[in-house]
């Protein structure tokens, strides 16, 4: 038995799927799972958008962010 595996966005409460040929006029068991943890796809794989979202996590994180620092000064990493 052949497994397929697709991560989609319900939108307007369906979800759109492409079959493969092969599979037409099957009988198909579908389950519908609530995606949690990371997200499997590559950065580069991802569009413009979605790149610039996770990007933004990242904003503001520095560990004190009120001290001057210039490329002379040591600072913990």
């Amino acid at each position: 038995m052949e497994t397929l595996e697709f991560i989609k966005k319900a939108e307007g409460g369906k979800i759109i799927l492409d079959i493969p040929e092969n599979l037409t006029g099957k009988e198909l068991l579908i389950k519908v799972f609530e995606q949690k943890g990371e997200d499997t796809r590559k950065f580069s794989e991802m569009p413009v958008e979605e790149r610039l979202e996770v990007l933004r996590q990242f904003q503001g994180t520095a560990k004190y962010p009120d001290a001057d620092v210039s490329k002379y000064d040591v600072y913990e990493q």
